[in-house]
């Protein structure tokens, strides 16, 4: 959904810091498993809020992904990364179970079949 820019003076570099706010749970899950996958660790904030939704405030039930301010840098080459393949790369039908997934998806959501070039 959009980055955050986190030029608050005060952080330091063993603070959790917004990295991303996502569309949903899942957008965030993704973004989560690209960073741990690189060795950074993070953790996602709101994610459990999720249900309330329509009973609190939404600005309140927004998903974020977060990491350390020294890690910050790094995630955002990841994130910046994985923009653009959202954005280039084309969505896929699996040719088990015929389900339709996210360019971003390696593996079919529905029934975990790996994607190949003649998916798309």
């Amino acid at each position: 959904m959009q980055n955050t820019n986190n030029s608050d003076s005060n952080v330091t570099l063993f603070d959790w810091v917004t990295l991303y706010n996502a569309e949903n749970s899942l957008e965030a899950n993704i973004i989560k498993g690209l960073i741990l996958n690189a060795g950074i660790e993070c953790q996602i904030k709101g994610e459990m809020l999720q249900g309330a939704m329509g009973e609190i405030p939404f600005e309140q039930t927004q998903v974020s992904v977060q990491v350390y301010a020294i890690k910050e840098r790094h995630a955002r080459e990841i994130l910046v990364n994985y923009q653009q393949v959202k954005q280039s790369a084309p969505d896929w039908v699996c040719p088990n179970c015929n389900e339709h997934n996210g360019s971003t998806f390696d593996f079919c959501w529905s029934c975990g079949t790996l994607k190949n070039d003649k998916s798309e």
